[in-house]
């Protein structure tokens, strides 16, 4: 009975540790936003003219479109610039 004890207990708060580590292993999270895309026309009256495509804040392939000038790199409105580059969903 004493070896068991010494056996079976360590066992079951080795087991149970592991399994905490696990179930409280935080969900990755998914920062990305997704939103309209604007090309940037800085010759016109309106410099960020929205597209209505819909790109993400975040990515590794850049979003572009053909909105009539040939294919175009889609910005995120801030305000009124559009600073930065939009990805791919």
């Amino acid at each position: 009975m004493k070896n068991l004890k010494n056996f079976i207990l360590p066992a079951a708060f080795a087991v149970l540790g592991v399994g905490s580590a696990f179930a409280s292993k935080p969900a990755k999270t998914n920062d990305a936003a997704i939103v309209d895309g604007h090309v940037k026309r800085p010759n016109e009256q309106v410099k960020c003219q929205n597209t209505h495509i819909r790109c993400s804040t975040t990515g590794t392939q850049t979003c572009t479109a053909d909105v009539g000038m040939g294919p175009e790199i889609l910005y995120n409105l801030v305000g009124t610039s559009c600073p930065t580059e939009l990805y791919f969903q």
